[in-house]
């Protein structure tokens, strides 16, 4: 319940990291001393009722790389000042008075992952250069004046799961590969000019009757909409003013579904030759998609209650995750006779492999890159107790549960038995049924019965650092 204005002076912090104030009652405008705090790593301002523009002195935040959130505010204006921050990894304006064309310089966030810009007044095309955005995996243009037609060049992007462009004044024929491929029609409902039978919507005509789609009746019809919409919008930031306990709608990104048919193609049947391994809950497959993404296929084993409980666990907890340290969902698969998570497959595997390499007596990994590791699996994990959608407890963090991706970036995974801990709880989570996590890792005071909380992580992760120091497992004989 912070009201007043962001303070100037927290401009003179040249070491601030992150500058995290959503949800409050803050007001006035953006203070441009901030331009001055050039180490921020993540801005996160939504839900205030902040005014004005994006101060140009931002410009010089170019070592954001987390995420840049100002969305459900009254900002205005352009935000092509964003274009200075090349590292950020996603970035959420939504619901905001923004306008102007989309610029075009946004394609210099190159790391970008999610760009979240509904819910404002821009307008003109949607930029081809979006699409050389080759991480971009989320993309929401919706509830916006954009016009002209869909970029061809978005069906080719490999990495992209969800885009949505709804409610604009969008023509002519949507694409049909990628993850055009993979939406209904509500993804891009209420553009008056859309074709395309395929997803229900008018036909496309062919060369003959594309003047149809200028006719007079359709151009009436269109500034009818825009003026319905314009109307629309004053009428909403008019009561958005008048009552600041509105709730807005939250537009999260989500996972889409794959089915049976597309798994076992990916996995060759599920074929042993496939098999990356075997757990207690059940079996994870290695498999390629049709769009080339290779991924991880984690079946669960249905004969087992509590792996089903483990399933809809990881379930809650990765459709909402964001963090760059924390393991992403691609999918889910289920019916009555088959469970799945479909993960992202890291290539080089988990972290105890390169600890304990098999016929290998040293470590591939120097000092340099297990502290490196060490820390970015601690920014993960705080982002999982303090900065996530609920409070995540990891209960079983250990070298087996960290996998590394292509260029080494260490990702928690394994959520099979994360307890999740709402803020308004008054309930305190007990282990007195179970132990939680793994011999040698899970806290002393878990054997005892004690409550579940973030402190058993900090000792686990306490744990895997000395592990990665030494090399030694906890179980090892040298300490019985």
């Amino acid at each position: 319940m912070i009201s007043g204005e962001i303070p100037k002076s927290l401009g003179d912090l040249p070491q601030l990291r992150d500058l995290v104030l959503h949800h409050n009652q803050l007001s006035g405008k953006l203070p441009a001393s901030l331009g001055r705090c050039i180490t921020l790593e993540k801005v996160d301002l939504a839900h205030n009722k902040l005014e004005g523009n994006i101060p140009l002195e931002w410009a010089a935040l170019e070592n954001l790389q987390f995420y840049f959130d100002i969305s459900n505010n009254l900002l205005q204006g352009s935000i092509s000042v964003m274009s200075k921050m090349v590292m950020v990894q996603a970035i959420d304006v939504s619901v905001n008075n923004f306008s102007g064309n989309i610029p075009d310089v946004l394609s210099s966030c190159t790391n970008l992952q999610y760009l979240n810009l509904s819910w404002n007044s821009f307008d003109g095309l949607i930029p081809t250069s979006l699409t050389s955005l080759k991480n971009l995996q989320a993309i929401d243009l919706s509830s916006n004046n954009l016009s002209g037609t869909i970029p061809m060049a978005f069906q080719e992007m490999k990495m992209l799961q969800y885009i949505n462009l709804s409610s604009n004044n969008l023509i002519g024929e949507v694409p049909k590969r990628g993850v055009f491929a993979r939406i209904d029609k509500s993804a891009v409902s209420e553009n008056i000019g859309l074709c395309g039978d395929w997803i229900k919507l008018q036909p496309c005509f062919d060369s003959k009757h594309k003047q149809f789609l200028f006719s007079k009746k359709v151009i009436i019809l269109v500034v009818i909409s825009i003026a319905i919409f314009i109307m629309s919008s004053a009428v909403f930031l008019f009561f958005y003013r008048r009552n600041t306990n509105q709730n807005i709608p939250n537009l999260n990104f989500g996972p889409e579904r794959i089915s049976y048919e597309e798994l076992v193609d990916a996995t060759s049947g599920f074929s042993q030759t496939n098999l990356l391994g075997v757990g207690s809950f059940g079996s994870v497959y290695r498999g390629i998609l049709k769009n080339g993404t290779n991924i991880a296929v984690k079946v669960i084993n249905l004969q087992d209650e509590n792996a089903l409980q483990s399933f809809e666990r990881e379930c809650n907890v990765l459709k909402r995750v964001r963090h760059r340290n924390v393991i992403k969902i691609i999918s889910t698969c289920s019916n009555l006779d088959f469970r799945a998570l479909v993960l992202p497959f890291m290539s080089n595997g988990s972290l105890e492999r390169w600890l304990y390499p098999h016929g290998r007596d040293e470590c591939r990994l120097n000092l340099a890159d297990r502290l490196r590791i060490a820390k970015e699996i601690a920014q993960g994990m705080e982002y999982l107790h303090h900065y996530c959608f609920v409070q995540v407890i990891h209960c079983d963090l250990k070298p087996n549960n960290v996998l590394l991706g292509n260029d080494m970036t260490p990702h928690i995974a394994d959520f099979g038995i994360t307890k999740l801990l709402f803020e308004n709880s008054m309930n305190s989570l007990t282990s007195t049924t179970a132990l939680n996590g793994s011999i040698g890792y899970f806290a002393p005071e878990y054997g005892l019965g004690g409550s579940v909380s973030t402190k058993g992580d900090v000792y686990s992760y306490g744990i895997l650092l000395l592990e990665l120091l030494t090399r030694r497992r906890p179980t090892d004989t040298m300490f019985v």
